[in-house]
């Protein structure tokens, strides 16, 4: 029998790899490293997307439990909150709104409806173990992602994008602008602050270079060579947007029928780096190498117990 000597090393190659989602800048220093110019690795976030509204009495209640969800997995699920634009909600917008109608196709379902990776995880208010559940049946999923370089840099009253993708893929490229600390004065519970709300955004078709969600405040070019697909896009600053309370988001995906199929994502946001995780990947680095040693033995001694019997 020939044992894989590699297959230990490959999937801890793959729990380092989920690492690699995205920049969590201090906001305390944010503005500044927004002039420098921020970058991002990654693929494997997971999109946690939830349909919301601030006239939402259930959303009001479950908001503290779902950020702290996201806050659990957080250097590997990016929250956002997406309204609706039905002139009741503030904090509705045109970016929103198109992205509800891709995800539901048209169709406008309940609030709040959470989806993952574009497709609905949950309809209603979800027991946040069972949503805890399915983002980490998402996560188990992200061994085949599209890999992207993805970097932000405000340049007087403009925000310029560069992104970075193999040359083999099509489909569709998202950059969405989040902002922090949205005000509205018409809402229900004791919010009146907020956060992760989708505010801008542009779709791209890498078919046709052409774009498929955005506003004239937005410009894109789309580079397509034999090894890399280049894109550099500028957001031209307008309306309320508060500078200090963004979060910017790139991804890959692609339409499967009437769904969304969410290939790659990540992430440059605002907060304080989780240390948990650090020990998380260490441990199960650990516990990976462990099995593999043991496999590794186990294999040594059927090989040796098949060359005494024969």
């Amino acid at each position: 029998m020939k044992r894989n000597y590699n297959q230990p090393f490959i999937t801890i190659l793959i729990v380092i790899i989920f690492s690699l989602n995205g920049t969590i800048v201090n906001p305390n220093t944010f503005s500044q490293e927004l002039t420098k110019g921020i970058e991002a690795n990654g693929g494997s976030l997971v999109l946690l997307e939830e349909y919301t509204a601030t006239w939402c009495q259930v959303c009001a209640e479950i908001e503290p439990d779902v950020k702290e969800l996201a806050l659990i997995h957080n250097e590997r699920v990016a929250l956002i909150a997406l309204h609706p634009a039905d002139g009741v909600d503030e904090i509705g917008n045109y970016a929103s709104s198109k992205r509800i109608s891709a995800l539901f196709n048209g169709s406008v379902t309940s609030t709040p409806t959470f989806l993952l990776d574009g497709k609905i995880a949950s309809i209603g208010a979800p027991l946040m173990s069972q949503l805890n559940t399915k983002i980490l049946q998402s996560q188990s999923k992200k061994s085949n992602f599209t890999e992207i370089y993805f970097s932000v840099k405000r340049v007087n009253e403009s925000l310029n994008f560069k992104i970075e993708m193999d040359s083999n893929y099509d489909g569709i490229v998202n950059i969405m602008i989040l902002e922090n600390k949205v005000t509205s004065n018409n809402y229900i519970g004791d919010l009146e602050k907020f956060d992760n709300v989708l505010k801008e955004m542009i779709s791209m078709n890498l078919s046709n270079n052409e774009m498929i969600t955005g506003t004239s405040d937005w410009a894109f070019e789309i580079n397509n060579s034999i090894e890399k697909i280049l894109i550099n896009a500028t957001y031209k600053i307008s309306g309320d947007m508060n500078l200090d309370n963004l979060g910017f988001l790139a991804s890959h995906e692609i339409i499967e029928g009437d769904e969304i199929s969410v290939k790659g994502a990540v992430k440059i946001i605002q907060g304080i780096e989780n240390a948990n995780d650090s020990s998380y990947f260490l441990l199960i680095f650990a516990i990976i190498l462990i099995l593999g040693v043991f496999a590794s033995l186990g294999s040594l001694s059927n090989n040796k117990l098949n060359e005494e019997n024969e």
